[in-house]
């Protein structure tokens, strides 16, 4: 991707961002929606942007989301950000994900994780699940390069 494009795609991030409360260890964004993809249905300004925000102290995050994007959530909304941190850090792989969502023209879906699940997943494999979406498409002798190995 083009220097611009990087660049572009980076302010319109943080424009997105600048919708969610602030305190965030960590946000990225994966998928077809940042990178381009290949084939027939490679429109890459209609593919779903997808994010996962690492957070500190779920609770405290999902409090303020609440208040500020009510809409975003499952009935678990009524239930408040305690139970919704509990079915986050408790049901399959430490991420509540808040699908189907308008921002700034762009359809996004966002995850959430805390940062000590996202930490322990990453140094022991427990699921791989956010491991999975930080891995980036390459090829394998540029893997292999990159990594020092030789043939």
């Amino acid at each position: 991707m083009a220097l611009q494009a990087l660049q572009s795609s980076g302010v319109a991030f943080r424009k997105i961002l600048s919708h969610f409360p602030e305190e965030l260890s960590l946000a990225f964004a994966y998928g077809s929606g940042v990178y381009r993809q290949v084939g027939p249905s490679s429109d890459q300004k209609n593919a779903m942007l997808d994010f996962v925000f690492t957070v500190d102290d779920p609770v405290a995050w999902h409090s303020k989301n609440l208040k500020k994007n009510w809409n975003h959530y499952s009935f678990l909304k009524v239930l408040g950000p305690k139970i919704i941190t509990t079915v986050q850090n408790n049901y399959g792989a430490g991420v509540y994900y808040n699908p189907l969502i308008m921002c700034d023209g762009r359809l996004i879906k966002y995850g959430v994780i805390s940062t000590s699940i996202l930490i322990e997943d990453l140094l022991n494999w427990n699921n791989l699940y956010i491991a999975g979406r930080l891995q980036k498409p390459a090829s394998l002798a540029a893997s292999q390069e990159f990594a020092g190995f030789s043939l």
